[in-house]
């Protein structure tokens, strides 16, 4: 074996132990994917809705207390929420002020929402049919 044979086959085992897992991640710690969102991912955040409509007026806030805020782009929105096992989503939505506008429909995604997950930086609204809703911070 010549040294340059040995050097690649010491720098190969290196690559290939750089690539092993370390251990199992703990559930949405390091995983890929969407996952089960907890009460922690949803709060201290201001959510946008990631189509950009509405430039950056419409939003949603989750409280600690179990309460939202937010705002369709004219129209100040609020309601409760709670958060179950898996991710499961119950949230209601409150009163609205009814100035025309474009706006997007932040209460309805919320209140109609049964599933809530994290994907990276995003949150995904899941229905009961259709598309889930993708929010940023």
């Amino acid at each position: 074996m010549t040294i340059r044979t040995v050097a690649l086959a010491a720098l190969a085992a290196l690559l290939l132990a750089g690539c092993g897992t370390g251990g199992a991640p703990t559930a949405g710690a390091g995983t890929s994917g969407p996952h089960a969102a907890t009460a922690a991912d949803l709060t201290g955040v201001r959510w946008l809705p990631a189509d950009g409509t509405a430039q950056g007026r419409a939003f949603a806030e989750f409280a600690p207390d179990g309460t939202w805020t937010g705002s369709d782009g004219c129209n100040g929105q609020s309601g409760e929420w709670t958060l179950g096992d898996g991710g499961a989503l119950r949230a209601t939505a409150g009163l609205s002020t009814m100035i025309g506008c474009e706006n997007a429909p932040v209460a309805r995604w919320i209140s109609e929402a049964v599933h809530v997950e994290v994907d990276g930086p995003d949150l995904l609204l899941h229905g009961t049919a259709g598309a889930p809703v993708r929010l940023v911070r």
